[in-house]
């Protein structure tokens, strides 16, 4: 039954349905009237053939009756009937009428009636006995056939009622007609329905085949698929609306193309930011986000859920956020010496003219670096005002004292003087290295770079170093490997890395130690140097920061051997304009290996 519903139910049906109607009352309607018109038609020409008839034996009946009135007041009707149905035998009238001639008292003069013997003489009730002409329909009780009667009055000269002309015809026949044509009405109208029918399926399916295309094509286009068009079959209305689908589809389709590529281009964008970013609707529910998210907060993401329960804020945001809001988070990082610090910016995104949220945007950013650097500016101020202050407090306290009058004692004024100086040249050494630093981090410093033997670079360094190892029995070596390259450098700048590294290990390897100096080539073309001891060695804790500016492992050691804390940060930068890299490795009290590479210089190949 649902099928048959949903079958019948359709624009097709109902249009068929609809117009069937229309023309079914349309030809009920106009049959009702033809029939009603050909009902009146046939009733007149019926009466029309009844007048003739009386107009016929009018005049006679006239003479006859006239000339009997005149010979005779005396007459009966029995004379009067003989010559009334000698007259009416010469008419010639259908077996379903009768005629009758009435005297002015009704009684029947003559009949055409086969029965005339019983009639005449008789009165006929059913006579009009008025002096105009009148006309009724009876029906016989016994048989229910309607009968059409006539009355005509026959008048003298003097305008005296003298008879009656009484017609009486049967209605059957009229009422056969009228049901002969009725039936081929109805077999006309039934043709005419038929027909109707097939054309109005015809039309129907005119109309809804179109229509039903459209609508399985749209259906299809619901699913996603807007690379379809429909038949265009005609240029009205519906073509029309055809047309306008087919460049609804391929404008669907741009749009929804142009759609994807901006999608495909903010997906990409938001993939390789550099800050996390996670975006929610508006109940704060996850709808988008990046790798770098999961990244900085090192836990997966799944879409749909909870901004809260990702982000261990204790004071979540109230949704919907009206206003930017900022926040910071405090994360443990992998290696638990220093937490992650994490800038969470929260961003509502409000439709134009709308108050309310509808999405939110937020910006997750690793700032630790940052805060790092903030610190080390902080502590590099900190450093250079400490490491300024102390020597200028022992100069100021030792001039004092000369002041105090120990200028006046020629030896200890010599030994305060020694310290002021020396005091000052650290001060001096002090100022170099930042000045150095200062014109290397603004790229200001000139690099002058050839290509040098590094074998005889390295000779040089191990002979400038030999005598302060032998004063403290430390045994310095030199390995060079074989066919090792040139390398482009600036000699200058690689003498003060050198001279900065072997000075440290001088300094930090005790008596009786060993310093071994070496160089290779490495498997992708550097040129590897390396200054390696068997001194007090850097704790792992102290590796990280070893490069920091003014970091030192003992600062009261370090700075009473004069060191500025400045020298390998030198060496890192200066090792950096030279596109290598330095790093150290060290084992505490066993000893510390600090090595950098340096880019080959290859001899021009002649043929």
């Amino acid at each position: 039954m649902s099928k048959v519903h949903q079958y019948m139910s359709r624009l097709q049906w109902k249009l068929v349905v609809i117009f069937l109607l229309l023309t079914i009352a349309s030809v009920q309607l106009i049959g009702v009237f033809i029939i009603r018109i050909l009902e009146e038609r046939y009733n007149d020409d019926f009466i029309k053939d009844l007048e003739i008839q009386a107009q016929s034996i009018e005049v006679p009946l006239q003479t006859i009756l006239s000339n009997n009135h005149a010979k005779d007041d005396n007459r009966t009707v029995t004379e009067e009937s003989k010559e009334v149905d000698a007259l009416l035998k010469k008419l010639t009238i259908s077996k379903d009428m009768q005629i009758q001639v009435l005297n002015e008292n009704g009684i029947v003069l003559g009949t055409t009636s086969s029965s005339k013997n019983q009639i005449i003489g008789t009165k006929n009730v059913y006579a009009n006995l008025y002096n105009t002409s009148s006309k009724t329909i009876r029906r016989d009780p016994n048989t229910n056939v309607d009968y059409q009667i006539y009355t005509r009055p026959i008048k003298n000269h003097n305008g005296d009622l003298i008879a009656v002309v009484y017609i009486e015809a049967s209605l059957q026949p009229v009422y056969t007609k009228i049901s002969i044509i009725t039936k081929q009405l109805i077999a006309i109208a039934a043709l005419v329905l038929v027909s109707s029918a097939f054309l109005i399926v015809l039309l129907a399916r005119t109309i809804t085949s179109p229509l039903e295309e459209i609508t399985k094509k749209t259906t299809e286009m619901a699913t996603g698929n807007f690379d379809i068009q429909v038949k265009v079959y005609s240029q009205d209305e519906i073509g029309k609306l055809a047309t306008a689908f087919n460049n609804l589809s391929s404008d669907l389709q741009k749009a929804l193309s142009q759609k994807e590529e901006e999608k495909e281009k903010l997906e990409s964008v938001v993939a390789n930011m550099s800050d996390g970013v996670i975006a929610t609707d508006r109940n704060g529910q996850i709808i988008v986000k990046n790798r770098w998210a999961e990244k900085i907060l090192n836990r997966p993401i799944q879409l749909g859920d909870s901004i809260e329960k990702v982000l261990p804020i204790s004071d979540p945001p109230l949704l919907p956020l009206n206003t930017k809001r900022q926040t910071f988070l405090a994360l443990d990082s992998e290696d638990n010496e220093e937490n992650t610090i994490v800038k969470v910016t929260f961003t509502p995104i409000k439709p134009q003219g709308q108050e309310e949220m509808v999405s939110l945007i937020t910006i997750l950013q690793d700032v630790t670096e940052e805060e790092k650097l903030d610190r080390q500016r902080k502590d590099f101020v900190a450093n250079v005002s400490h490491e300024l202050r102390t020597p200028l407090t022992t100069i100021k306290s030792y001039l004092e004292s000369l002041e105090d009058g120990a200028i006046h004692e020629p030896e200890l004024a010599m030994r305060f003087l020694k310290v002021a100086r020396q005091e000052s040249d650290r001060m001096t050494r002090l100022i170099h290295d930042l000045l150095q630093l200062s014109r290397l981090d603004a790229k200001q410093t000139r690099f002058i770079k050839k290509a040098i033997t590094l074998s005889t670079m390295l000779e040089d360094v191990v002979d400038r170093f030999s005598m302060q190892c032998k004063q403290k029995k430390i045994d310095l070596s030199l390995q060079i490997s074989s066919h090792l390259p040139h390398v482009y450098v600036d000699r200058d700048k690689i003498d003060q890395v050198l001279d900065n590294l072997l000075s440290n290990a001088v300094k930090f390897t005790p008596e009786g130690g060993k310093i071994v100096v070496s160089a290779k080539r490495q498997k992708n073309g550097m040129v590897k140097v390396s200054v390696a001891d068997t001194g007090i060695g850097i704790p792992k804790k102290d590796l990280s920061r070893i490069f920091e500016r003014f970091y030192r492992v003992d600062k009261a050691r370090s700075r009473s051997m004069g060191g500025t804390g400045l020298g390998l940060a030198i060496a890192q930068e200066i090792v950096r304009y030279h596109e290598g890299e330095i790093w150290i490795t060290s084992e505490y009290q066993k000893g510390t290996k600090v090595s950098f590479t340096l880019p080959p210089c290859e001899p021009e190949v002649t043929g």
